[in-house]
């Protein structure tokens, strides 16, 4: 979805348009920037609420984020790629998690409470346009006094998975899931994942290859999703042993590039280039960036571009961008 320091949130579509949102945080003054796919600024909007999530699409954004300053109304805005802000009417209130939907729209979770002493799970899918393809679909409920801690992942359209706390309590100590069809119905009953986890235990998923997803608690890969089957499978040998990289499918669905993780005023990237069936077959090192740099990140577009965005401080988020066209299509 995004990527962020203390003064910068950014996102990469699927052309390779850059939005940024720049925050200064001695005035708490923002800048919402775009940026064309060769760096060229195509737009820069100023005291634009501060959002909640960025939402890259295969061409442009969705933007999700309150009214105003002063109105926490949750508001969702279609940004194309020459700048223009279309606001959406669609009621978003109670959402709790928001993700791409392959480039094609994004998926939403809601996790609340309908009535007293009950708690609900929803999930909603949004077109290219922001626009709701079908009613909310129902994931999962139960009773307690609070909705539970709950996450949507998803690498192809018609594909995803709630994973979500379903201890009596929601301390995190047991976790269930259900896979669902954007836009279409669930698949299958919930099940459990995680029978007893330590208190505090933190979840994410990623994507993978052909409809996969991959479980990670911290930095440790605990396993891997097939589309729509309910066993949790051993993390692959060659991604298992590094831990730290972010992942993302390369050459149309063809490989994985596995981008290094930095650290503060380590300026050096990085990928891993791996075929699907886990084989090292490349390595893609990029200049590193002259300080007084801080950090440095990379992402990958669906049309194999190459982006390297690096954090230079300061107290309004300075910063460093630069483009290799197409360099792993």
């Amino acid at each position: 979805m995004s990527d962020s320091d203390e003064n910068v949130k950014m996102v990469v579509d699927g052309e390779g348009n850059v939005l940024l949102e720049r925050i200064n945080s001695v005035t708490e003054s923002r800048e919402l920037e775009l940026r064309g796919p060769s760096g060229g600024l195509v737009t820069t909007l100023y005291d634009f609420p501060r959002q909640w999530f960025l939402i890259a699409q295969d061409r442009g954004f969705h933007l999700l984020g309150p009214r105003s300053d002063s109105d926490p109304t949750r508001v969702l805005h279609v940004m194309t790629p020459n700048g223009t802000l279309i606001p959406k009417s669609v009621d978003l209130d109670r959402v709790t998690d928001v993700i791409p939907r392959g480039g094609q729209g994004t998926l939403l979770l809601r996790a609340y409470r309908p009535s007293e002493g009950r708690w609900r799970i929803d999930a909603l899918t949004l077109d290219r346009e922001g626009e709701l393809s079908a009613d909310p679909l129902f994931i999962a409920s139960g009773a307690g006094p609070n909705p539970p801690g709950a996450h949507v992942a998803s690498s192809q359209v018609d594909s995803a998975l709630v994973f979500f706390d379903s201890s009596e309590t929601h301390n995190a100590s047991q976790w269930s899931a259900r896979w669902f069809r954007p836009g279409g119905t669930a698949v299958g009953p919930p099940f459990v994942v995680v029978e007893r986890m330590p208190r505090g235990s933190y979840f994410r998923m990623e994507p993978l290859q052909n409809g996969g997803l991959g479980l990670r608690s911290g930095d440790a890969w605990v396993g891997r999703f097939n589309p729509f089957h309910k066993e949790l499978r051993l993390a692959p040998p060659w991604l298992a042993v590094q831990p730290k990289f972010r992942v993302s499918p390369i050459r149309q669905g063809r490989g994985y590039g596995l981008v290094s993780s930095t650290s503060d005023d380590d300026c050096r990237s990085y990928m891993v280039v791996h075929a699907r069936s886990g084989e090292r077959c490349g390595f893609v090192s990029v200049p590193a960036v002259e300080p007084p740099c801080r950090s440095s990140r990379l992402w990958l577009t669906g049309d194999g571009t190459l982006v390297q965005f690096a954090s230079l401080g300061g107290e309004f988020g300075a910063y460093f961008l630069r483009w290799w066209t197409g360099l792993l299509k």
